[in-house]
């Protein structure tokens, strides 16, 4: 029971960790909630985060487990000698039990506190160390394990995607910059956050059965784990510029069914799929995407605003045209409701339709479910009509 709610606790930690990754834009804040995440995980007495600038110096240094006037009393950030400097170069995880005794090591400045053990992970975008996230001494005196060298490798990259986001966003001047910033944050919700949101509901649904139905919620908590290792390789592929799970045309039915399979999983929703016809081989991989993105919207607002009983989904393919159909018998909306574009992420569905020159259809009346349809003749070209 100990091992299972210890496993609860780590997945509430990393989904909060990507639930900031996805919600916020402003670096500081970014990476003060990643280093307080880690610290907080592992168990540890401190916690640093170092940014590099582009000839690899410090440019930030973030801290956890020290208040701002001792913060200020150690001085100006590190420069990267010592064991900062081993990360810096080599690019690859540290772990001491005693860092004194490592020839490596250089002095503290005046006024920091006394450390023993040491963990620090590189922060990699792209082939390049962009940062460097440290643990040191565990509040159980333990030394870091193989355990804690992992999670803290998912939390720095994490932080790395929230970096190269971050700064894109303050870059925004740039017209190109700025629209592939705007990418990554779409591809990020409709994908990681839409992920880890379907991960929360399993979570919740397991801290209430935890005592009385431990088994069960050992199955739930494994698939969870399943869905958070998919979220961090939508995340990894993020950080080398690719693209996430739907990598093939191919794969657009599985990944749909996979969609529904998840709702039904994550929300007791009964739920059906139909599919009716085989891709073209013309649609392209931009196309494929776009209409998953769109599914995977339209299904996260059935579980998140319709309080329906049951949905479905119906994906036809023929040679010169492709539709994607998500119904549900929820509560409904006005799709042009003042709070309806945020609350529901139709700006999204929309722009994803509009970029591969697909339809998009919204029909919805409260208190009589929605219908979300999305169609895309193959190899059109014009801009999609609302």
């Amino acid at each position: 029971m100990t091992s299972t709610q210890d496993s609860l606790e780590e997945l509430r930690a990393l989904t909060e960790a990507g639930v900031t990754l996805t919600s916020e834009l402003a670096l500081e804040a970014v990476l003060q909630k990643v280093v307080d995440i880690a610290r907080e995980l592992i168990g540890a007495r401190y916690a640093a985060l170092s940014v590099l600038g582009p000839s690899s110096e410090i440019t930030r240094f973030i801290t956890s487990g020290i208040s701002a006037e001792e913060r200020e009393a150690i001085g100006d950030i590190p420069s990267g000698k010592g064991l900062l400097g081993v990360l810096l170069h080599e690019g690859d995880s540290l772990r001491l039990e005693t860092m004194s005794g490592d020839p490596r090591s250089g002095s503290l400045p005046p006024n920091h506190p006394q450390m023993t053990s040491l963990l620090g992970v590189p922060l990699i975008f792209r082939g390049r160390i962009i940062g460097n996230l440290y643990l040191t001494d565990k509040t159980d005196k333990r030394g870091f394990s193989d355990h804690d060298e992992d999670l803290v490798r998912l939390l720095a990259t994490q932080a790395a995607v929230a970096i190269r986001n971050a700064e894109l966003h303050d870059k925004a001047e740039s017209v190109a910059r700025l629209e592939e910033r705007e990418r990554i944050g779409m591809d990020l919700h409709d994908g990681v956050m839409q992920s880890i949101y379907a991960v929360g509901l399993t979570l919740e649904d397991c801290v209430e059965r935890v005592d009385e139905a431990p088994d069960e919620v050992k199955t739930s908590l494994e698939g969870a784990m399943n869905s958070l290792n998919d979220v961090i390789g939508d995340i990894r592929s993020y950080i080398f510029d690719l693209r996430p799970r739907v990598s093939v045309v191919a794969d657009l039915p599985e990944a749909i069914r996979h969609l529904v399979d998840d709702l039904r999983i994550n929300t007791l929703i009964q739920t059906s799929l139909e599919i009716d016809g085989e891709l073209s081989d013309a649609i392209t991989q931009d196309q494929a995407l776009a209409l998953f993105h769109i599914t995977q919207e339209a299904l996260n607002n059935v579980a998140k605003h319709s309080q329906a009983k049951s949905a479905s989904v119906r994906l036809q393919a023929s040679d010169r045209l492709i539709s994607v159909e998500v119904r549900d018998d929820g509560i409904g909306f006005d799709p042009e409701g003042e709070q309806s574009h945020e609350r529901h992420g139709l700006r999204n569905m929309r722009d994803r339709a509009r970029s591969v020159g697909a339809r998009l259809h919204l029909v919805g009346k409260t208190d009589e479910g929605t219908t979300v349809r999305a169609e895309l003749s193959i190899g059109a070209a014009t801009e999609a009509h609302e």
